[in-house]
């Protein structure tokens, strides 16, 4: 057998083995909540899943790209009632012009 195949061979089996291994893991865990499904949005999500592993706790992990939450920890997070940055408003633009004519037009009609 050529040392090409011998090591593609072993990487498939290293890769079946990573599977089978995080799959046994979580065997009886709660089903896992990635960043895209996570109603956090992504980047929250994600930021919660680098705050708890930072901290320790069982209820997090990254898999690939994927950050990963339980339900539990989902919700936890989602009570944490951390406010949103909220964008400043656009200060010039078609619909702020159009806004400002309306505003005009109905101030000299009232």
């Amino acid at each position: 057998m050529s040392d090409l195949l011998l090591d593609a061979m072993l990487q498939e089996f290293a890769r079946l083995v990573a599977r089978e291994v995080v799959a046994l893991q979580r065997e009886g865990q709660p089903q896992m909540i990635d960043q895209h499904a996570s109603t956090l949005g992504p980047r929250k999500h994600c930021a919660a899943v680098k705050r708890r592993l930072a901290k320790g706790l069982p209820d997090a992990s990254i898999v690939g790209r994927r950050h990963l939450l339980t339900p539990d920890a989902l919700q936890q997070e989602l009570g944490r009632g951390v406010p949103c940055k909220a964008r400043a408003p656009a200060k010039s633009g078609p619909v702020n012009d159009i806004a400002s004519e309306l505003d005009a037009i109905i101030a000299k009609a009232g």
